[in-house]
């Protein structure tokens, strides 16, 4: 029986049993709840009404805060219409009496060389690494995706979210005096209090009028940026990429919507500079109590030092100061962090290991070859790490110890395949574990 056929039985047959369609964002609440759903056949009709209405509930707040989000972006789109805003460029601080809207989050980072036709034994290996984080204005829409190279990435947290929106306010802001920003509902990385602390800041110091900070609900946190990085993504894996500047020239050419903001160079040249925001603040601002349970934040110039918070888009709003008594926001600028570089460890597994898979005239901007080159026991202790992604779909790193013989040091592969030689599995880091 040929596979059409097959299909068209199983129809008749079997209409009760599908294939799950492909799904991301799974919501941890929804499963919990459905679950709950499913197992209530035999129970009483109050009980089953229960469990019913508490789904509801919250998929009824999913969808009012989908729709604010929704009513914020066509609220953008119209002030971009009528002011005739069709590019992203540098523009002064509230040099247009206008609301717009940005959104920004974290991609899935990248390997460098890429080749559609992946050599196999590169699979084990770790390419040079290149983060990617997105903050796209959806007024137009446009979005700049900031390019990381491993030897920039100070780190993932609030000091590098915040240098980047901070570069891209003054170098592609619309110059609108009311902004509104969405994103997803990790902690560590952008619902956080230094992140609260920068925008009451720039509405202190005069850069806006009034701002407001958005989180959409865990597990349905879909939206512009994972369209942008969509068609980065496929642009990505359709073309030979070896090095950051070709990676640059495909980020451009993957669609009208994306544009590529370069971080640092292989050479060390700092383009993005990331500051120590957290330093700036720590000693005028005070944590907000209770913060992961709020979605709205709102600040503007009438409160200074005020935060409004909401639980959702719907509830009455419940002032905090977040100034320290008898003090103010500083002024100035904060100091800047130094890029950390390829630890020498790396910079020889690139050379060793990566090196013969990029092209010859990149071969050494991606894997140059480092001034000492120690020898590595073959029998020494190393650390395994490995990746996983948790609801949120971001990375989560667990480590573990092993003894690292020739296989283990240069296994650790990008999907988690490498080995140790005695226990742990993982992708590895600098050493090339």
């Amino acid at each position: 029986m040929g596979s059409s056929n097959f299909f068209d039985f199983w129809k008749k047959l079997c209409p009760f049993i599908v294939t799950a369609k492909p799904m991301t964002d799974l919501c941890w609440t929804c499963q919990l709840n459905n679950t709950l759903i499913f197992r209530s056949a035999n129970l009483d009709e109050e009980n089953k009404c229960e469990r019913v209405k508490q789904q509801e509930n919250h998929l009824f707040i999913v969808q009012q805060e989908r729709s604010l989000y929704n009513k914020m972006v066509g609220n953008a789109k119209r002030a971009c219409q009528e002011n005739v805003i069709t590019e992203l460029c540098q523009n002064s601080p509230c040099s247009r009496n206008i609301m717009m809207h940005y959104s920004f989050d974290y991609a899935q980072q990248v390997h460098l060389p890429s080749n559609p036709l992946q050599p196999g034994p590169i699979y084990f290996l770790v390419p040079r690494k290149y983060g990617l984080f997105g903050v796209c204005c959806e007024g137009i829409p446009r979005q700049v995706n900031f390019l990381v190279d491993e030897a920039h990435l100070i780190s993932k947290g609030s000091n590098a979210v915040i240098s980047y929106l901070h570069y891209f306010l003054n170098n592609y802001g619309t110059g609108e005096t009311d902004a509104h920003f969405h994103c997803d509902n990790c902690s560590g990385q952008k619902k956080n209090r230094f992140v609260l602390w920068y925008f009451a800041w720039r509405v202190a110091v005069g850069l806006h009028k009034s701002v407001s900070l958005n989180f959409l609900i865990a597990g349905h946190t879909k939206f512009a940026p994972d369209w942008c990085f969509g068609l980065l993504k496929r642009a990505f894996k359709r073309n030979l990429v070896p090095a950051q500047s070709v990676l640059e020239t495909v980020v451009n050419e993957s669609s009208s919507v994306n544009i590529a903001q370069v971080v640092g160079y292989e050479d060390g040249t700092t383009v993005v500079p990331v500051s120590d925001w957290q330093a700036f603040f720590k000693n005028s601002c005070k944590p907000l109590p209770g913060i992961k349970k709020y979605q709205h934040f709102r600040f503007d110039d009438a409160h200074p030092g005020s935060v409004f918070v909401k639980e959702h888009s719907e509830s009455a709003e419940t002032e905090f100061n977040i100034l320290m008594s008898d003090s103010s926001f500083p002024r100035g600028a904060p100091d800047v962090l130094a890029p950390p570089g390829l630890p020498l460890q790396r910079q020889q597994y690139l050379y060793k290991s990566i090196r013969k898979y990029v092209d010859e005239p990149f071969k050494d901007t991606v894997c140059p070859n480092p001034d000492v080159m120690p020898n590595v026991e073959q029998d020494e202790t190393v650390i395994i790490t490995e990746t996983r992604k948790d609801s949120d779909g971001h990375e989560r790193v667990k480590r573990g110890r092993g003894k690292g013989s020739q296989r283990g040091q240069t296994g650790g592969g990008r999907r988690g395949c490498g080995r140790g030689h005695s226990r742990g599995r993982g992708q590895g880091e600098n050493n090339g574990v």
